[in-house]
């Protein structure tokens, strides 16, 4: 028997018709709140105490990134670093319990960075050197470099990871290493990558765009209120450069020959970016730290004194919500800014080497790096504010 075409109405051609053209001008798309998942956790967890650290295991690692799934607080991701003298290679580690078990699914690089689309944490990416991307939650992972790959190398690799809040679609990547790098950009999460426009132009003496062109650790900021807004600080002197167009020019908001900004972040009403000043002694002298403040309403910078040795060997900064104001990890342990003053968090593993924060509701997280001269253990810890 001859199938038959079904019989459809001239109305119903001419809705489709219609909605074919809706669809190519953008006004569907893939990012549509059927592809968002309804962050409506209830999970709690329980394993944390507001008087010291609680140890989550992962004890000969060295955890150097965290990232929380936004929809379910039970699921953690742990990436690690590696150790090449050793011949030990960095890892991805995943729990769904708040951090009591852990499964390896990643083995390979050193682990820079990890990120959930916060619309759907069924995505999950990682900067193990290039770009990985994993559709199930992080059980999987599958390599995203068409574009990027040409530009990384033994020296060159993706430093850190940021997706705008709004269109998850896009996702920026910042490579560095020794001195150079660059801004690389996806509108189709992950599968194909280009760089910042500037990469391979030198002609370009006047375009602020030049100044990507250094070692960028990151981590790209970007405006929840306005995604076409970032902000971003390469690994010279200090540099601070802001974006109106999604990355795509941007212009120098502060130049000083000064030491490096180290891990900025957004105040938590926006209205300013903190960095840390590393202070150092060396055959140069010795230069003068402390907390970074650019004020983004009137461009005002200030230089906040520092307490507890915080501005030696910073390696991680970020705003806790639960208080509103800064926690940063150093080498010597990790701090709380409150009504501005600077306080420690005490607990037994502050012989090792802090190098990792994440905090959710009123948990900080600290991924840890063993301290062998003192026999300390690596992994990650968590605990309640105070």
């Amino acid at each position: 028997m001859t199938p038959v075409a079904p019989y459809l109405p001239m109305q119903t051609v001419m809705f489709l018709i219609f909605g074919l053209f809706l669809a190519s001008c953008g006004l569907f798309d893939s990012d549509s709140e059927e592809d968002s998942i309804n962050c409506r956790s209830d999970v709690v967890c329980t394993n944390a105490v507001s008087n010291d650290w609680t140890y989550l295991g992962l004890r000969e690692e060295a955890v150097h990134t965290i990232a929380i799934n936004p929809c379910n607080s039970a699921h953690i991701m742990a990436g690690t670093t590696q150790d090449f003298s050793a011949g030990i290679q960095g890892k991805i580690f995943k729990s769904t319990d708040c951090g009591e078990n852990w499964k390896l699914v990643w083995v390979g690089g050193s682990v820079s960075d990890l990120a959930f689309d916060p619309k759907n944490p069924d995505i999950v990416y990682a900067s193990p050197h290039g770009m990985i991307r994993s559709m199930d939650g992080g059980e999987t992972w599958s390599i995203i470099d068409e574009g990027l790959k040409p530009h990384l190398s033994f020296t060159q690799r993706v430093a850190s990871i940021a997706i705008d809040p709004q269109d998850t679609r896009r996702v920026y990547a910042t490579t560095g290493g020794f001195g150079a790098g660059w801004l690389f950009y996806s509108d189709n999460r992950g599968d194909t990558w280009k760089p910042i426009p500037g990469r391979d132009d030198f002609e370009w003496d006047e375009d602020d765009n030049r100044f990507l062109d250094n070692d960028l650790p990151g981590p790209v900021l970007i405006d929840p209120t306005n995604p076409d807004m970032l902000y971003i600080s390469p690994f010279d002197i200090r540099l601070l450069l802001k974006s109106q167009d999604r990355g795509m020019s941007w212009n120098l908001l502060l130049k000083e020959d000064a030491p490096t900004l180290h891990h900025i972040t957004f105040s938590h009403d926006y209205n300013s970016i903190y960095a840390i000043v590393r202070r150092f002694d060396s055959l140069g002298g010795l230069f003068e730290g402390g907390l970074f403040e650019y004020n983004l309403q009137n461009g005002q910078v200030q230089i906040h004194a520092v307490s507890h040795d915080i501005d030696k060997k910073p390696q991680a900064l970020e705003v806790f919500k639960a208080i509103d104001d800064l926690v940063v990890a150093t080498e010597n342990g990790i701090y709380y800014r409150e009504n501005g003053e600077w306080h420690a968090y005490t607990g037994e593993f502050i012989s090792g080497y802090p190098l990792a924060l994440k905090s959710h509701e009123k948990l900080i997280y600290s991924g840890i790096m063993p301290n062998n001269n003192s026999r300390s253990n690596g992994g990650i810890y968590v605990r309640l504010h105070k």
